[in-house]
């Protein structure tokens, strides 16, 4: 009876991985083929590249025990890869639910899966060429077995959260995530003091615990195929949301893409620019301007955007301070990408470790909560005209109230610029949390302000 149960369980993740592969061969187009093989080839070069340059520099010494620490910085990037390019159908449709398979074999499917999945081997892949080069021939195969379970991980762990419905069911995924990578940095420091083989071994049973973590977190997720309508996939989520029209109105306007997205970048690069240079006034007020201005730049448009379809969003069932919240936390988003992108300056400029991420924190915290009033003086703005040189929507009001941007600004180079470094950093650090502290209260001073001069803010709209 054990042995017939086996075989209808073997049969039917059989039929699952049959009905998947022909899905992807019917799906099959040479164009989107051609163009990942193009910016994989191109990839792979550079990492041939940098192999051998770094090789002619350091040589293949010791190369061994880079292996593990080189597992364990990969994982946030790889995990951050995945976010954006791995796409996962994790819950069955209704004609298969209609066989019926069982939910365990359909889970067991989603780990065989990952297992082909090809965003799991690009990075290892990538990394190839550095255990070709650096290793001995017996340590090249248990090292990209190494970086491919390292991979594998994430890989398991985005599909539980794709899976997990909610922010409720989201969270565990990502705290997890974060606990594993810094247990995973942590033991790779071992690999100095442990036989180099009996480390690697450990590497492999932590691997291998941290995927049952995430397929056991998997499994308990229970989420269903709902008959509704559903727009094609963006980002984090497969359907609509409230939080959804923050990006959704970014990426589909020309006009904010520019401002949001392309000037930030000059910035950023006008402090790369300044390393060289004394950590001046100058200085943090360059790194200010890139952490903050994706922000500040969609910022002075808050309900700008709303205002092209304000009175079709009246009457629906949404609330303002709802809507004025998520504006407020899509800010704080905004403000990492920029962030992430000067970390290197940790090393190239020699900043403190806890500058950036205090930076952020006062950001996001204070100097956006400085831009959310402009919701009672903004204009309706034309999204798909041409960024440059449009005043359209543009007042005298906006533009007195811009320069508010100036006081957290000044405030910020300020501390850094007159007080002694720790100091500031706890300064600016508590007005940053201050700042998320009374977010519920500016911005329920605001809503109220907005209800109360409604109609005088939709007429404003019409101009």
């Amino acid at each position: 009876m054990l042995t017939f149960a086996k075989s209808i369980i073997n049969y039917m993740l059989k039929l699952l991985i049959k009905l998947w592969a022909d899905q992807k061969r019917r799906n099959f187009k040479w164009g989107r083929f051609f163009g990942q093989a193009y910016f994989f080839a191109l990839f792979m070069i550079i990492s041939v590249i940098i192999t051998f340059a770094t090789y002619e520099d350091i040589g293949a010494e010791g190369a061994e025990s880079i292996v593990p620490f080189m597992a364990a910085c990969i994982i946030i990037p790889d995990f951050l890869h995945k976010l954006l390019m791995k796409h996962d159908e994790t819950v069955m449709d209704h004609y298969l639910k209609s066989k019926p398979i069982p939910e365990r074999i359909w889970n067991r499917f989603l780990l065989v899966t990952n297992l082909v999945n090809f965003w799991n081997w690009v990075i290892p892949i990538l990394l190839l060429p550095f255990c070709l080069v650096f290793l001995k021939w017996t340590a090249i195969l248990p090292s990209f077995l190494l970086l491919l379970t390292v991979s594998m991980v994430g890989g398991v762990a985005i599909t539980a959260l794709r899976r997990a419905k909610g922010w409720t069911n989201k969270w565990p995924v990502l705290v997890a995530m974060a606990v594993w990578a810094l247990f995973a940095f942590v033991y790779s420091l071992l690999a100095f003091i442990l036989p180099w083989g009996v480390h690697i071994v450990g590497f492999f049973l932590l691997g291998f615990g941290a995927v049952a973590v995430f397929y056991n977190y998997l499994c308990e997720l229970h989420r269903y195929d709902e008959s509704q309508a559903k727009v094609d996939r963006l980002f984090l989520t497969g359907s609509t949301s409230l939080f959804s029209m923050e990006y959704i109105g970014v990426m589909r306007s020309k006009r904010l893409r520019v401002g949001v997205l392309v000037l930030p970048l000059i910035f950023v690069f006008n402090s790369y620019t300044q390393v060289n240079l004394e950590q001046n006034f100058t200085f943090y007020m360059m790194l200010m301007f890139a952490i903050f201005a994706p922000s500040m730049m969609l910022g002075q448009w808050v309900f700008g955007i709303e205002g092209n379809y304000f009175d079709g969003l009246w009457t629906k069932p949404v609330d303002i301070r709802t809507i004025l919240k998520n504006k407020f936390w899509f800010f704080s988003l905004l403000n990492i990408l920029p962030t992430l992108l000067v970390l290197p300056l940790v090393w190239i400029a020699d900043l403190s470790p806890w500058l950036l991420p205090v930076t952020w924190l006062f950001t996001a915290g204070l100097a956006n909560l400085t831009l959310m009033p402009t919701a009672l003086i903004s204009s309706r703005i034309e999204m798909f005209q041409s960024a440059f040189f449009n005043y359209q929507g543009a007042s005298l009001a906006i533009n007195l109230y811009g320069l508010a941007v100036i006081i957290p600004l000044a405030a910020y180079c300020a501390c850094l610029s007159l007080l002694p470094l720790t100091t500031a950093l706890i300064v600016l650090a508590a007005a940053g949390i201050l700042g998320f502290a009374l977010h519920h209260v500016v911005i329920g001073w605001i809503t109220r302000k907005y209800e109360q001069n409604r109609y005088k803010n939709f007429e404003r709209y019409r101009q």
